[in-house]
């Protein structure tokens, strides 16, 4: 079996935007419609199971097996130039706007950057939008049905050839990565949050607010560093959405009181310890003498 057989397993639009020319005007299909034209949605907006590296050389066949990276799970290649879309499938899809767990989306971004950077993936390619490998359009170069990848798996691919991304908190070392944008604005929603949480006591102000912010750092910071460009307004509705739930029922004065309390006490015992400690140093010298 090839990656033929399980593709639509991995592919995930519940409704897919879908168009005959990549250029051309995309409308909302169902999945069986969709699958009847040539470019096709690839992933869900709040989901990531496909990355998709848009490489616009002669070589899109075996410029993975060239690097040293694992066997992609499809290549839907342009018949006449041989560049294309080089596809990896991810074993475990990664949630882009769970406020609570986002260490995969971070390292998604670093894995993307690094596939960009090792298959010489187009830096202007929005990810939104790729090649149906299964249309006539396009010829297909199928992996066989194993590959499919963790995240750690790829991140160490690309490690050993020396082509992942440092971790950076600013997500400055992925600038040309799509969901590296969804990191840095994340970072940058959430830290403003925190600190004005306090001064909202009503959670639809609270909710506007928030996404208030997050659109403007979008268009400003995120729209200016990323090479990609800035952000849809349906995910940085989503990734707002996310943060001001999080932060709303986490961070409440009750609890804030209660944390200031719990610090005070602490600091409290951590000088009476130094204290006591201290003085029993001078004890200690005094018995010398």
């Amino acid at each position: 079996m090839t990656f033929e057989n399980v593709f639509t397993d991995h592919w995930l639009p519940a409704k897919p935007l879908c168009a005959d020319r990549k250029n051309g005007s995309y409308k909302r299909q169902t999945r069986a419609r969709a699958l009847e034209h040539a470019y096709i949605e690839t992933n869900p907006l709040a989901m990531q199971s496909l990355i998709v590296t848009d490489h616009d050389g002669a070589d899109a066949d075996y410029i993975a097996d060239l690097a040293g990276l694992p066997q992609p799970s499809w290549v839907a290649m342009n018949p006449h130039t041989r560049s294309g879309h080089i596809v990896y499938a991810l074993k475990a899809p990664v949630c882009l706007t769970d406020a609570a767990h986002r260490a995969p989306v971070n390292l998604l971004a670093r894995v993307e950057q690094g596939l960009t950077d090792v298959l010489g993936g187009d830096i202007g390619y929005g990810g939104r939008i790729t090649k149906n490998p299964t249309h006539t359009a396009h010829m297909p170069l199928w992996g066989a049905s194993e590959a499919l990848y963790g995240l750690k798996d790829l991140a160490k691919a690309l490690g050993d050839v020396g082509a992942l991304p440092a971790p950076h908190r600013n997500a400055q070392t992925v600038l040309d990565s799509t969901v590296g944008r969804n990191v840095a604005l994340f970072n940058l929603t959430r830290q403003w949050a925190y600190r004005a949480r306090l001064r909202y006591t009503d959670f639809t102000e609270w909710s506007e607010t928030v996404y208030a912010f997050a659109s403007m750092k979008n268009a400003s910071v995120i729209a200016d560093e990323f090479s990609r460009g800035p952000m849809s307004e349906g995910e940085v509705a989503q990734i707002a959405k996310s943060i001001a739930s999080w932060v709303w029922t986490r961070i409440t004065p009750e609890q804030t009181e209660a944390n200031r309390k719990r610090w005070a006490e602490n600091l409290k015992k951590g000088r009476t310890a130094r204290k006591n400690s201290l003085i029993e140093e001078l004890r200690k010298i005094d018995d010398g003498c």
